[in-house]
C-alpha cells in the first residue's frame, strides 16, 4: 500500500445496510455507469443475491455461510464501487480532510467477507476480488490493486479460465450462464492485466501463448439464462458489444507491448516496421466498431451507451498513442533511403499519434465542461495524462527541429502559419486538460503525480520556446482548489523566474525536477537522454511510483 491514498480507518469494517430499494439503485449505477466494459458479473444474479442478503439479514453479527459468503462479498463490493461513484460526482465530495468515505466502509466489509471464504475457489471468489481491484484503482490505491490483482489472476489460472471449454456447456457439466461468465471474467482480467502492466511499466502476468479461451458472446444478461440457443432473442444494442470490442482491443494492446516494449521482442522486423503493422491492426479494429460507438456526440445516446462510447474512443486513441509515440523521440530523417519504410510513412504515423492525443483531450475537455470528469474515472485520468504528455513532448521537438536539432531556442515551430496555429491550439488544449486533471485528482495522492510530472514538462515547453527574448506567462495549477500560481518570464534569455503565489499551499504542488528523474538544467537536457520505447515505459511508471520524498510531506 506504500504511496497509496491512506484509509481513514483501515480496521473499520462494520456497516449498516441501506434500504433494499437504495441497494438495488446502487446495483443499477454499477452496471450503467461504473463498470461499463468490465462486465464480469451477471446483473440478474447480483440483484437476486442482494435480495437474499436482506432476506437473511446478513451482517457482522449474522455472518453468511456457504456460497453466500462470496456472494455477499460481491454485493458489498458493488455497493462500494457505486457509492464511490456517487461520492465523486460534482457536489458529492465529502467536506473535511480525512473524513471517512462511506465507500471505504463497504470495501472493507467486502474484503472482510472474502477473508471468511473457505473451501475451493469459485467463480464468485474471482468476481469479488476483481471488483475489489477495480475499486482500489478508482480510489487511488494503485499499488494495493497491483498486489491484489496478482492473487486474483492466480485464482483465474487455477480454475483454468484461460482455457476454452467444450463447444456445449452441458458437456462440461456447467450451464450456458457459467460458461459465458468464465469467458467474461477471464477477458476482463486479461484486459486489466494489459493496462496495469503499461501503467506500472512492469511485465504482463498473462501471456498469449498460454491462452486459448474464446471471447464471450455479444448477448445481454437475460439471454444467458436460456439454455436453448434457438430461444435466445439476441440484441443489436447488447451491453456486451462494447465489452467484446474492448477485449479485442486489449489483445492488440498486448501485442503492442510485447512486440515494441519487451526486452526481447524476437521480431524479424525493425521496430518501425512492427509499429506500422500494429497500427494497421488497430485501424482494422476501428473499422469493426458499430457507428453507435463512433458517435461524435455520444451524449445524445442513453447514459450507459454514452459512457461505453467514450471508453472505447479513449481506449482506441490510447492504443494508437502507445504504438506510435516512440516516433516522437527518434530521428528518422534517413529512413527515406530504406525502401521498406519511406519517410512520409513515418511522418504520417507521428500525425496519427498527435491526432489520437487531440481526440483524448477533446473528450476530456468536453467531460470537464459538462462537470462529469469524475475522480473515480481512473482510466480517463490515465489516458489524459498520456495525451498531454505527448503534446508537450511534440511541442518541444517541433521547436528543436526548426533549428536542426541544435540546443538553442526557437520561438516559432516549423511548418506553415497554419501548422504553427495548430500547434498553439494543441498546446493550449493540453494546458486546459492538465488543469482539469489537477482539479479531478486534487485529493488523490498517487493520481496527483500526473499533475506534478506534467507541470515539469509544461514549464520546460515554456522555458524553451519563451526564453528567446519573448515574454511569457505560464500557469501552474494549485491542487488545493481553484487558486492559481502564476509564473512570469522576464523576457531575456537568462531571466530569473518570478513566482507570485496566490495561495501558499500551492507551493507544495511544485516538485523539483530532480525528484522526478528529469534533467532540465539546460535546453537540451530533457530530451537528450530519451531512448524511444524504453523512456516511454519508464515515464508511464513514474506516475505510480513513489518520489524519493515521503508522500506525506506534500500535504496530499
Amino acid at each position: 500500500m506504500f504511496g497509496d491514498k491512506p484509509y481513514s480507518n483501515p480496521q473499520e469494517a462494520e456497516f449498516t445496510l441501506p434500504s433494499l430499494e437504495k441497494a438495488l439503485e446502487l446495483v443499477g449505477i454499477y452496471f450503467d455507469y461504473s463498470m461499463v466494459t468490465y462486465r464480469f458479473v451477471h446483473r440478474g444474479n447480483v440483484e437476486e443475491w442482494t435480495r437474499q442478503v436482506y432476506q437473511n439479514n446478513i451482517g457482522l453479527s449474522n455472518l453468511p455461510v456457504g456460497n453466500m459468503v462470496a456472494r455477499t462479498a460481491i454485493v458489498l463490493m458493488i455497493i462500494a464501487v457505486s457509492t464511490l461513484y456517487v461520492e465523486m460526482r460534482p457536489g458529492g465530495m465529502p467536506g473535511g480532510r480525512g473524513e471517512r468515505l462511506e465507500s471505504e466502509r463497504w470495501y472493507a466489509a467486502s474484503k472482510y467477507m472474502s477473508s471468511l471464504e473457505s473451501g475451493p475457489p469459485r467463480l464468485e471468489t474471482i468476481q469479488a476480488r476483481l471488483g475489489q481491484c477495480l475499486y482500489l484503482l478508482s480510489s487511488s490505491r494503485a499499488n494495493e490493486c497491483w498486489y491484489s490483482f496478482g492473487t486474483t489472476m492466480q485464482i483465474v489460472t487455477a480454475l483454468g479460465l484461460h482455457r476454452k471449454g467444450p463447444a456445449k456447456a452441458s458437456n462440461n457439466g456447467c450451464s450456458h450462464l457459467e460458461l459465458e461468465l468464465r469467458r467474461r471474467i477471464f477477458w476482463s482480467v486479461y484486459t486489466l492485466d494489459k493496462y496495469l502492466s503499461i501503467m506500472f511499466g512492469r511485465p504482463r502476468l498473462l501471456h498469449d501463448e498460454d491462452i486459448d479461451q474464446v471471447l464471450p458472446e455479444e448477448t445481454n444478461d437475460e439471454d444467458l439464462l436460456e439454455e436453448d440457443p434457438t430461444q435466445r432473442t439476441g440484441s443489436t444494442d447488447s451491453m456486451m458489444i462494447a465489452s467484446v470490442l474492448h477485449y479485442r482491443l486489449g489483445r492488440i494492446l498486448g501485442d503492442i507491448s510485447r512486440q515494441l516494449y519487451s526486452i526481447n521482442t524476437h521480431s524479424r522486423d525493425s521496430p518501425i516496421e512492427t509499429a506500422i503493422r500494429l497500427t494497421s491492426e488497430l485501424e482494422k479494429w476501428k473499422e469493426t466498431v458499430p457507428p453507435i460507438f463512433n458517435s461524435v456526440h455520444p451524449t445524445s445516446l442513453i447514459p450507459p451507451l454514452c459512457r461505453q462510447s467514450q471508453v472505447l474512443q479513449l481506449a482506441y486513441s490510447h492504443a494508437m498513442m502507445h504504438v506510435t509515440r516512440s516516433f516522437l523521440l527518434n530521428d528518422f530523417t534517413d529512413l527515406s533511403r530504406r525502401p521498406k519504410v519511406p519517410h512520409p510513412m513515418v511522418s504520417s504515423h507521428v500525425q496519427k499519434c498527435i491526432q489520437a492525443a487531440e481526440d483524448i483531450m477533446t473528450i476530456t475537455d468536453g467531460l470537464a465542461h459538462q462537470g462529469v470528469l469524475i475522480q473515480s474515472f481512473w482510466f480517463t485520468h490515465y489516458v489524459c495524462f498520456c495525451a498531454v504528455l505527448v503534446i508537450y513532448i511534440h511541442t518541444i521537438q517541433q521547436h528543436r527541429k526548426s533549428l536542426g536539432g541544435s540546443s538553442s531556442v526557437s520561438v516559432s515551430p516549423v511548418g506553415s502559419p497554419n501548422d504553427r496555429d495548430k500547434l498553439r491550439q494543441l498546446f493550449s488544449l493540453a494546458e486546459s486538460c492538465q488543469q482539469h486533471l489537477v482539479e479531478a485528482t486534487r485529493k488523490n495522492c498517487p493520481s496527483r503525480r500526473y499533475g506534478i510530472i506534467l507541470e515539469e514538462l509544461r514549464q520546460e515547453v515554456h522555458r524553451q520556446i519563451g526564453s528567446n527574448g519573448v515574454s511569457t506567462e505560464t500557469r501552474a495549477y494549485s491542487s488545493s482548489g481553484n487558486d492559481t500560481l502564476y509564473v512570469l518570464g522576464e523576457g531575456s534569455q537568462n531571466a530569473n523566474v518570478k513566482s507570485v503565489l496566490y495561495d501558499t499551499q500551492a507551493a507544495d504542488f511544485m516538485m523539483p525536477s530532480t525528484d522526478l528523474g528529469m534533467n532540465t538544467g539546460d535546453d537540451a537536457g530533457l530530451l537528450e537522454s530519451l531512448e524511444g520505447s524504453i523512456w516511454w515505459a519508464q515515464l508511464d511508471s513514474w506516475a505510480f511510483s513513489n518520489p524519493p520524498n515521503d508522500p506525506s510531506t506534500f500535504n496530499f
